[in-house]
């Protein structure tokens, strides 16, 4: 099984307008709703591409029962914990003469320790040997130190743990031992405390981290993405494509990872041979990811894509092994 985990997740509502005005009403329209969060659209992603999912985190109020509802839609099973407080929105206006995006992100709801609690004793009963991702920001009244232990727990028993968040949680949580993580090139250099801009300055530093973390993908970076074990590197971009937008393009790659990895049974593999596993199937992984990544660049707003999108840009992407650096 895959389990997701979004902390913050969020009723994501998109709309186009032909020019935003300040001080004035802008119409929107083509009004789309859909379930968000890093972890959601994860689950989203993997669930396309016929993995079973399980989606948790922290849901309350009307917002979080129409996150429920469009979560159904798409037949993804779900366990939340219920939270006094509502759900956040977030907010995507795409503009249509300048190809440009407004994200308003808010904040979200305040967790309580007993909230915590019940995610806790929802993870306790995760199916031994499965793949748990953790994705998106952290509510106020959950720190970095709170997932660290879970991730800590969930390699004890076993798990494969891939973790998308933010820059300063991933530093963080780097000690607890996540299985993998995937950084954009912002939040790698956040990570590393680096200005790295090329392959050249950013695989040292992904090496090092490998140490502790057996796999680690940096995307957007020299307009592809980086994958790296502790003795193989690999290099891949997309095909040109006319991008309509670069919401959940990251969060696809996560989804698509996590449901090739689970296809490979990386879970049933033995911390004594991941480091193989991982090397033997790198180049695979990363075509995937960015499979999904570009299917979801070609989608305009808040729209992800599906299965058959990502099929039909599998074979079309390019992926190198990185030597000699």
């Amino acid at each position: 099984m895959i389990y997701t985990i979004t902390p913050n997740p969020a009723l994501d509502l998109g709309g186009k307008v032909d020019k935003l005005i300040a001080d004035e009403k802008n119409y929107i329209y083509d009004e789309i709703r859909s379930a968000g969060g890093n972890g959601l659209n994860a689950a989203r992603i993997a669930r396309q591409l016929n993995v079973k999912v399980i989606a948790t985190g922290f849901i309350g109020g009307a917002t979080g029962e129409e996150i429920k509802n469009l979560l159904d839609l798409e037949k993804i099973k779900h366990n939340f914990v219920h939270i006094k407080n509502n759900t956040r929105i977030n907010l995507t206006i795409s503009n249509l003469n300048t190809n440009s995006q407004t994200r308003l992100s808010f904040p979200g709801a305040v967790i309580r320790r007993e909230e915590f609690r019940g995610l806790k004793e929802i993870c306790n009963k995760f199916l031994p040997q499965s793949i748990i991702v953790l994705g998106g920001s952290l509510p106020k009244g959950v720190t970095s130190k709170d997932i660290g232990l879970l991730i800590h727990k969930f390699r004890k028993k076993g798990h494969f743990c891939i973790v998308d968040m933010p820059g300063p949680v991933m530093k963080d949580i780097i000690s607890f031992g996540p299985s993998f993580i995937k950084p954009n090139l912002y939040e790698f250099q956040e990570l590393t405390c680096s200005e790295v801009e090329d392959i050249c300055g950013a695989l040292p530093l992904a090496r090092q981290l490998t140490e502790v973390i057996p796999l680690i993908c940096v995307s957007s970076l020299e307009g592809g993405a980086l994958l790296v074990t502790k003795k193989r590197a690999w290099f891949g971009k997309i095909p040109k494509v006319k991008v309509k937008s670069t919401v959940g393009a990251g969060d696809s790659m996560v989804g698509a990872i996590s449901a090739i990895l689970w296809k490979e049974k990386v879970q049933k593999t033995t911390p004594e041979k991941i480091d193989i596993f991982l090397d033997e199937n790198g180049a695979k992984i990363l075509q995937w990811a960015l499979a999904a990544a570009c299917a979801t660049l070609v989608k305009p707003g808040i729209t992800m894509s599906d299965r058959d999108s990502i099929l039909k840009y599998y074979p079309k992407i390019n992926i190198k092994q990185i030597k000699n650096i």
